[in-house]
């Protein structure tokens, strides 16, 4: 199995945003009313399958086997990463709470209603990965509906603006609701970055939001090839993208003398039409330094990624 870690950098408009990943999730809308602003996203995503047509693959932050600890830790050093939520569980309370605040949340209009606790707790290393997949070592701890990093511990400002950010979600609505975009920008007026956990197929997605550009790409690269995993960069966010087509993107750039063989075997059957497509492209090369006639097919030139941009093809 190949262990891979997408990412992708772009922006945000607050009062146009672009959509999320397609029949899981969508942003609250007008909750709260703010002017129009843009804020800038580097989205982390990771996949997990046997051949580049990912036609078996698990998506999802967790299954690039990158820790979301180490990565925030490189990305933002000397600053405080805290988790929040606004619903939380109180069976599964984490360590560090800077703020605790019981409430009773009313389900299915009013009918039912459970006790839930309203959080933000420091974390760092190891902790983080605990709240971003719930669990630990196989064992259930708090989940985190997303992280904040500062330069020092919360302040009452920031636990407001991320009440209006997450205070109103409805995580059983299909799609769900979980953040209302127009309260990014007050959350960034209290913080260096938020990070927020938008649903993939198989699992969250690490999306990071700052107020300036956020110089990643070389960092995220190196921590991803020192965990075992093949970093692949997507023109859209890889939880709206297909990876099959990313990985003939790649493929059609690789500098194979210098990097040696592509690190991602081709699919056995051609199932996939990207890869079945980049094979095809291959073999037309080939004839054509034989003098054959190499037709009018795609050349290394296409961009696939910037087809899946205007398309938002996702698997």
């Amino acid at each position: 199995m190949v262990r891979a870690f997408g990412y992708c950098n772009d922006t945000v408009d607050t009062a146009h945003p672009s959509r999320l990943c397609r029949g899981r999730e969508r942003w609250l809308d007008g909750v709260p009313e703010t002017p129009t602003s843009t804020v800038f996203r580097t989205v982390f995503s990771g996949a997990q399958f046997t051949d580049d047509s990912a036609r078996d693959a698990l998506r999802g932050f967790r299954f690039a086997g990158v820790g979301a600890g180490a990565l925030l830790a490189e990305l933002f050093p000397g600053s405080t990463v805290s988790g929040f939520a606004h619903a939380g569980d109180p069976r599964h309370l984490p360590t560090g709470l800077t703020l605790e605040e019981d409430w009773t949340e009313a389900l299915q209009g009013g009918v039912r209603k459970r006790s839930s606790v309203r959080w933000i707790a420091s974390a760092a290393g190891t902790a983080v990965d605990g709240m971003l997949n719930g669990e630990a070592d196989g064992i259930g701890t708090a989940r985190a509906e997303g992280f904040v990093v500062t330069g020092g511990s919360p302040t009452p400002s920031l636990a407001d603006a991320l009440y209006h950010l997450s205070g109103f979600a409805d995580a059983g609505q299909v799609p769900a609701e979980l953040y209302a975009v127009t309260a990014i920008p007050s959350v960034l007026e209290h913080a260096r970055a938020l990070i927020l956990l938008h649903l993939d197929k198989h699992g969250p997605a690490l999306a990071i939001y700052t107020a300036e550009p956020l110089d990643s790409d070389e960092t995220a690269c190196r921590i991803a090839t020192e965990s075992g995993s093949f970093p692949v960069p997507f023109a859209i966010p890889p939880m709206l993208a297909r990876w099959d087509r990313a990985l003939y993107e790649l493929r059609l750039d690789w500098d194979a003398e210098r990097f040696g063989e592509f690190p991602v075997p081709p699919a056995d059957d051609a199932g996939g039409r990207w890869s079945a497509r980049s094979r095809r492209i291959g073999n037309m090369h080939e004839e054509a330094e034989d003098g054959g006639d190499g037709g009018d097919g795609a050349q290394p030139g296409d961009s696939a990624t910037e087809s899946a941009s205007a398309t938002g093809e996702e698997e």
